[in-house]
């Protein structure tokens, strides 16, 4: 989430991740901690809306790439309803933009859709509830097929055999140009991605 007049806070969505853990894992990834960032950790799926909306206070933007990763329990909702009600709060707090980070048509509409339907049907609830909050001109869907360059070693979310990964800092790129206003619509796919 962006403010206005700060380097970051960094409001984090998570089912279950404390600020502590959410410091410590960005550290691990990063290799070094972020000054002026202050994490605050609610849970979307059970935080009221009025909660949500007041972590987002003041914000120009929020980034959700919260979800629940394939093949998890309850993820229709642990994706879908959880983003929705992001989109909500955002939008009831006055956040001009937000950025939703989906998942490709090409996965959704091929065959790992028979295995992880409920998964893509709640990436696609959100999809639409970003848009439905904040129309084409406030918001950025992107939409990567796999992630690469995560926690080491982790591939996300796991992908057919021979699909290429698109590396997490084009994504993070493709993310903070959104929340600034240089990119807006849906892209769709690690080549459009890659191609930022």
């Amino acid at each position: 989430m962006l403010t206005p007049n700060s380097t970051g806070i960094c409001c984090h969505f998570h089912l279950c991740s404390s600020p502590e853990t959410q410091l410590a894992r960005s550290k691990s990834i990063l290799g070094t901690s972020l000054s002026n960032v202050d994490y605050i950790s609610l849970d979307a799926g059970k935080a009221s809306l009025d909660d949500l909306s007041a972590s987002m206070k003041d914000a120009t933007a929020v980034i959700s790439c919260v979800g629940l990763s394939p093949g998890s329990q309850n993820q229709k909702d642990g994706n879908g309803l959880v983003n929705s009600r992001i989109a909500q709060a955002a939008k009831a707090a006055g956040v001009p933009k937000i950025v939703y980070i989906g998942v490709s048509s090409t996965l959704a509409n091929g065959p790992a859709k028979f295995l992880l339907g409920d998964y893509f049907s709640g990436k696609a609830t959100a999809e639409k509830s970003v848009t439905s909050e904040f129309g084409g001109k406030n918001s950025l869907i992107i939409k990567p097929a796999i992630i690469a360059g995560g926690p080491p070693g982790e591939i996300r979310p796991p992908g057919p055999p021979g699909m290429k990964a698109v590396d997490v800092t084009a994504v993070a790129r493709a993310a903070v140009s959104g929340a600034v206003g240089d990119l807006i619509g849906v892209i769709d796919g690690n080549e459009a991605i890659e191609a930022l």
